[in-house]
Parts: structure tokens; sequence; C-alpha cells
């Protein structure tokens, strides 16, 4: 982080001349505030969309999917035919996963199934008992790897036109990820690269050049992933804008790390550069850090909202935790118009982050206490205005000396 003290002298000396924002930050702190959702010891692979919470257990000696509403706190567990279930995903009220109920004697073959939680009906997907991957869904589109004739490609299948696609032709296509129209994968045709194809243009690109890319995933126009350029011993995140044909390092320690997502301005992943694996938080906004504190190994995060759901392996055991999210506010505000003559009605906009509450101070002994208040100042000066914003993390401030010129 930059430090403050790092300005040299002439860089003061202009504060007198321009306007500055000061920032004062409280003394509570950003956090991870952790929830344990499952006891048995037997929980992983979790996944969160609004208030359902899902994961595969073992609880009962064979891998079965569970879901728990965290609003009714009601656990319902979705498969129960005996056999392996595995690697669900959620979106809405739909849940997939992998499935051996039709495998051979060793277990060895999946298709990817969906229960509907409003219709409580179960729906078999793939035919081709190949699946491979955790299948990923959004809205009506379900996407997997899929090993066909010997060639391993992502597939898709279409809920509201009963229609399944394949994706692409490669032969060696892997960890299939989508949203809305865009998918992503990881391709080793000839490097490990992370590809893409928008289903709107039928166009594929080629996101990522390192030939060391793993584990994408995607929100809206940023796609994130898993890449070892700098060595198969420094794993770090990386981020590619569409909208802005930008691609960002997000972690630059020299340490691991795995399993990226992203919802959101969040970017979540787990790192040990603590010692442990320790779940970590990035707002892509506010360029806030947080990580989770726990001594034991937290790992296969997954987001919804700010809320964190992740595998803890507490005393050789494996539990789902779920995490709120709170960062810090950081205060910040425009005026128009900042200057005029008597009386001047003035129109604050608010441009804080991850703010709950605000207090204004106009400077001419006024407050309010209005996100985006409109204040009329009837004498004329300069004036001075400050603004303090609160969240459950702690509080932030920023003031503008002399601000509005009054005449």
């Amino acid at each position: 982080m930059r430090n403050i003290r790092e300005l040299h002298s002439a860089s003061l000396a202009l504060v007198t001349i321009v306007l500055f924002l000061i920032l004062i930050s409280s003394t509570a702190s950003a956090s991870i505030t952790e929830t344990r959702i499952s006891t048995h010891g037997t929980a992983d692979v979790p996944k969160i969309y609004g208030n359902i919470i899902v994961w595969q257990d073992d609880r009962n000696g064979d891998w079965a999917i569970y879901a728990l509403n965290i609003s009714t706190k009601k656990e319902t567990r979705i498969t129960t035919h005996g056999k392996a279930a595995c690697e669900p995903d959620i979106y809405g009220n739909r849940i997939v996963w992998l499935d051996t109920r039709n495998a051979d004697i060793d277990n060895e073959n999946w298709d990817v199934y969906m229960y509907d939680l409003s219709t409580k009906k179960e729906t078999r997907i793939s035919y081709s008992k190949r699946a491979e991957w955790p299948a990923s869904i959004y809205g009506d589109r379900i996407v997997w790897q899929d090993t066909r004739n010997g060639k391993r490609d992502i597939y898709m299948y279409d809920l509201s036109k009963k229609k399944e696609t394949q994706i692409t032709t490669s032969g060696e296509a892997f960890e299939p990820a989508i949203y809305g129209d865009k998918i992503v994968w990881r391709d080793f045709s000839n490097n490990a690269d992370i590809h893409m194809y928008d289903l709107s243009t039928k166009k594929e690109t080629q996101i990522s050049h390192s030939g060391s890319a793993y584990n994408p995933k995607i929100y809206g126009n940023r796609i994130v992933w898993l890449d070892s350029r700098k060595g198969w011993d420094n794993w770090d995140i990386y981020m590619y804008d569409l909208s802005k044909k930008k691609e960002t390092q997000i972690t630059t320690n020299p340490s691991d790390s795995k399993f990226p997502v992203i919802y959101g301005n969040n970017i979540v992943w787990t790192d040990e550069r603590n010692g442990n694996w320790d779940i970590y938080a990035y707002d892509l906004v506010t360029h806030q850090q947080i990580y989770t504190t726990e001594k034991s190994d937290q790992e296969e995060p997954a987001i919804y909202d700010n809320k964190i759901v992740w595998v803890d392996h507490s005393n050789g055991k494996s539990d789902i935790y779920m995490g709120t999210i709170s960062y810090l506010p950081l205060a910040a505000f425009t005026a128009s118009p900042s200057s005029g003559t008597r009386p001047l009605n003035v129109k604050f906009i608010d441009k804080s982050k991850d703010v709950y509450s605000w207090y204004w101070d106009f400077g001419d002994k006024t407050t309010s206490q209005l996100q985006n208040p409109i204040h009329k100042y009837a004498k004329a000066g300069k004036y001075t205005v400050t603004l303090n914003v609160k969240n459950a993390a702690g509080s932030n401030t920023v003031k503008k000396i002399n601000y509005i010129n009054v005449k």
C-alpha cells in the first residue's frame, strides 16, 4: 500500500494552493465474519446463490448433495440414491452436479443431473456417461467438460430449448464456467490458456497468452484465473476486463494462490502467504484486501453478493463455513455548483463506497444525514465541507477545505 509519509515536501506545499481530500480511517477494521454451516466433518465443495448453500457430503457413507436455506435454517438432502453425487453448482432454484448412478462397476462413468428446488423435480442432463469437471449453470444454460471419442470438449445444455450443443472442438478443453452468453475454459491444445466463447456472436477468443493459466471463472465482463507464469512454485491470480481489453495481476506475493472466484467487484481466493491456507477477498474499486484469520486450512471458496462459503479443515475434518465481507467505507463526494452568488443552492452527491450512513457538515454550522442533500448557503464566504461515512467495519471522513465559494 502507498504510505502518505512517502510524499515529499514539495507535494505537501501544494496543499495550500489546491483543494485536497483528507481521509481519516477509524480504529475499526475490515473483516470476514465467519459462521459454521455444517457440523459432521464430512462436507466439501460448497456453492451459494441467494439464501441457499449447496455442498457434497459423505456423512452417511455415500457422497450426496445437500442444500441449506440460511433464512429458514432448513437443510435438505437432494440426492438419496446411494451412489456418489459430487461437485454441485447452483443458480436460482436449480442445482446441478455430477452423478454416478449410471456408472459401471468401477464408478468411472459420470453424468450431469439437475434438481429444481421450486418444483422438486430432478432431470438428467447428459447421457454420455463421460461427464467430467464440475458442471456450471447460469439461467437456462448448463456447461460441463465431457470426454467423447477420446477427446475432451465443452458441452452446453439449454433447458429452455432442451438442446445440447458442443461448444469446443479442440479436444483439449477443460474447466468450463458460464455467465450470461459467455463461456470460459482452459484450453490445452497448444498451451494451457484461457479461452472464451460468446454465444451471441458465436466467436471464440483467446484471453490469456502465458501458457500457464488454469481454473477460469467469469462474472459480467471480468474473467479471473490462476496463473504460474512466474514458475510452478508461484501461482498468482489474474483478471481480464473484456470491456477495457485489459489484463490485471491481482496477487503479487511469493506464495501460492488457488481457487479464484469473482462476483461483482469482489475477487475471492485461497492463499497460503501466512503459513496456512486462508480466504482472501479483494475489492476492485476500493482496492481493499481482507482475509480470514483462523489457523486452519480453508479452501474452495464460492461467493454471492457479500457472502463467501468455503471448506474448513479443522482437526482433520472438513466442514462448510460462511463469511460475510465487511470492507471499511471510503468517503468521497462532489458538489454542484461549487461557487456562485448568494443565496446559493448546492447539491451534494455522495460518491462513497461500502457505506451504510452519512453525516455532512456544511461548514456553516448546519449538518445533514441524507445521502445526497441539497443545502442553501445564505451568506457570502468560503466553506469547508466534511463528510463522515460509516458501516459495520468502521468509519471514514473526507474534508474539502474552502470547497464552496459563495460570492
